[in-house]
């Protein structure tokens, strides 16, 4: 089975207990030695690392596994500080914005984001992918495509978080949102949320204060509209 570790546990002496998740669902499983400096499983002791893992006796809480195969690691070896923060950002989101039964559906997502930052792609706009993506499985996603008030797609002045995504001239004016993101970061929230993948390939349209500025406000949504704290955000955005 193909499993992604989201985190582990420190378990007896040398053992550990991993959280992880498959393309099925959510598990837990204990390595046995697994913190000895000469177990050949020390790899699994890294948050998103991707496996491949057979278990020994199932009728355990947590199964003992019989064997682990190294298939992806996040550490590369020579890691920048942006690059080891967004994988922080990545582990709490999957676990804090989405409920156990659904973190599974980021199986592929989480390869991809892994896979697009080992490549050298933009962090920041991978990042903001993931997140967009975390919220629309979240079920709490933004309209990027119309006003949010009245369905027009016409003369998009303003977004509101408050009320959930674009706002028209009109609207604006009797909504009175607050006018605080400029055309081209709009314009990057509806890429963001729109993205079919991580190819990043409009990068160089948007610039790393429009991303910045885009990821502030993600955050607040995240905090205050689903009451989640992803305070590993905040080494990305100071």
């Amino acid at each position: 089975m193909k499993v992604i570790v989201l985190s582990k546990t420190n378990y007896k002496e040398k053992d550990i207990i991993c959280d992880a998740i498959s393309e099925e669902g959510e598990l837990s499983f204990k390595l046995i030695h697994a913190q000895d400096n000469k177990s050949p499983y020390l790899f699994m002791n890294n948050p998103l690392t991707i496996a491949e893992v057979e278990f020994g006796d199932k009728k355990y809480k947590y199964p003992p596994v019989k064997e682990a195969r190294l298939i992806s690691s996040p550490l590369t070896g020579n890691e920048s500080l942006d690059y080891l923060f967004s994988l922080s950002v990545i582990t709490e989101a999957a676990k804090n914005i989405l409920q156990e039964n659904e973190r599974h559906l980021l199986f592929k997502d989480i390869e991809q984001v892994i896979e697009a930052l080992k490549g050298g792609k933009d962090t920041l706009l991978v990042v903001l992918i993931y997140l967009a993506r975390c919220i629309k499985l979240a079920g709490a996603d933004l309209e990027v495509d119309k006003c949010v008030f009245c369905g027009s797609t016409q003369d998009i002045v303003a977004f509101s978080f408050a009320d959930g995504g674009f706002v028209c001239r009109n609207c604006f004016e009797e909504a009175m949102a607050e006018k605080d993101l400029k055309p081209n970061q709009m314009k990057l929230l509806r890429y963001i949320f729109r993205s079919p993948d991580y190819s990043c390939r409009k990068s160089e349209q948007f610039s790393k204060d429009d991303k910045t500025v885009v990821l502030k406000h993600l955050k607040e949504y995240v905090d205050n509209g689903l009451g989640v704290y992803l305070n590993s955000i905040n080494s990305l955005i100071n």
